[in-house]
């Protein structure tokens, strides 16, 4: 059927609405409408330097290089305690983590067999000395009949021997009391050392047998951390060189070198170095660490902190180049070296300028 004027222009006029705009986008973003400028060369242009930010040449530094090797801390004095004799233990008087002195009561054992021990030789002791005193009588008496004649000399011998023989006895018998009364202290045994329980080994009602660990000590004083080195880098460690230690969230110790194992794993082909520590609270024996060891030398870029902008993740600094243009560099940072510096490691090379505006983000 045959369209009106009006139906016609409902249809068309959309379409060419949408064509307009669009031919009127694309002359604007082409620049139609903008000032012509004649092709040829102009000065490039820059912001100027900001004039209350002062200019500062990338430094160059030599500093020493390190490498990590890890470990970890070990008592230099371990001590493990144990019974001299088979007994069953009645108590344990401290535990794992407790701190002890030389000679404090450890553990107790059973000591009812040597009391009896040591009042069956006390009493043979008394025995003994009975007998020694008549034999010492008899032999006053054998003396006078001697001496008048009525005894003879075989005879005499006989009761002098028999007093000896005595005598010998007393001293046998108290010897054997003595060893059943140092036996008997044995019952209780004492810290040799001064130091802290790392273990126990043992409970109340176990066997306790000569030779067999019960407790084990070590000295909190001196400690030390044991690191496997690699062959390449022991060389540089001698006994008593100073080198840094870390260890745990500690602060850093000034630990010195004491032994280095002169064997390598056949493995790992390391070399075991053990490296004195101070002493430090809170410093505890399996506790992880590092040691830096000194490897050489490199150089370091540095700028000043207040120069680096960072942005998010990023830091840029404001570079000041031969014409006196500023313009934004993005930069890799390293960690900060002290004195208000930062190092460079990528971005920035030596001799360039950049401005340190005296405040960073």
């Amino acid at each position: 059927r045959r369209m009106t004027p009006r139906i016609l222009l409902r249809r068309v006029l959309p379409t060419l609405f949408v064509a307009s705009a669009t031919i009127l986008l694309v002359a604007m973003l082409s620049g139609t409408f903008g000032e012509k400028i004649e092709p040829g060369l102009v000065p490039a242009s820059g912001p100027s330097p900001a004039s209350d930010a002062r200019r500062v040449a990338v430094e160059i530094a030599t500093i020493p290089v390190f490498e990590e090797a890890t470990g970890s801390v070990q008592a230099q004095r371990r001590t493990t305690v144990s019974s001299r004799y088979l007994a069953t233990i009645d108590r344990i008087l401290v535990g794992a983590g407790g701190e002890v002195q030389r000679g404090q009561p450890l553990i107790e054992l059973d000591d009812d067999e040597l009391l009896a021990q040591r009042d069956e030789a006390a009493r043979g002791v008394e025995a003994a000395e009975a007998l020694a005193n008549r034999r010492r009588a008899d032999l006053g008496r054998a003396r006078s009949l001697l001496a008048d004649g009525i005894m003879s000399r075989s005879e005499f011998d006989e009761v002098e021997s028999a007093a000896r023989i005595a005598e010998a006895e007393v001293e046998r018998r108290r010897e054997m009391l003595s060893r059943t009364r140092i036996a008997t202290a044995y019952a209780t045994i004492r810290a040799p050392v001064s130091g802290r329980v790392v273990d126990r080994l043992a409970e109340p009602g176990d066997t306790a047998t000569p030779g067999t660990p019960l407790l084990a000590l070590y000295d909190p004083t001196a400690l030390r951390i044991e690191v496997p080195v690699r062959e390449k880098l022991v060389a540089r460690l001698q006994v008593g060189t100073e080198i840094r230690v870390e260890v745990g969230n500690l602060p850093s110790l000034a630990g010195v070198v004491d032994e280095v194992v002169p064997r390598a794993e056949l493995g790992s082909r390391t070399f075991l170095v053990k490296v004195g520590l101070p002493r430090q609270e809170g410093l505890l024996a399996g506790m992880f660490g590092r040691i830096s060891i000194p490897s050489g030398s490199r150089e370091q870029l540095l700028v000043p902190a207040t120069a680096v902008e960072t942005i998010g993740q990023l830091s840029f600094v404001q570079v000041v180049d031969d014409a006196d243009r500023v313009r934004r560099r993005l930069v890799t940072v390293g960690r900060s070296t002290g004195g208000g510096r930062v190092e460079v490691l990528s971005g920035l090379a030596t001799g360039e300028v950049v401005l340190d505006s005296g405040s960073g983000d």
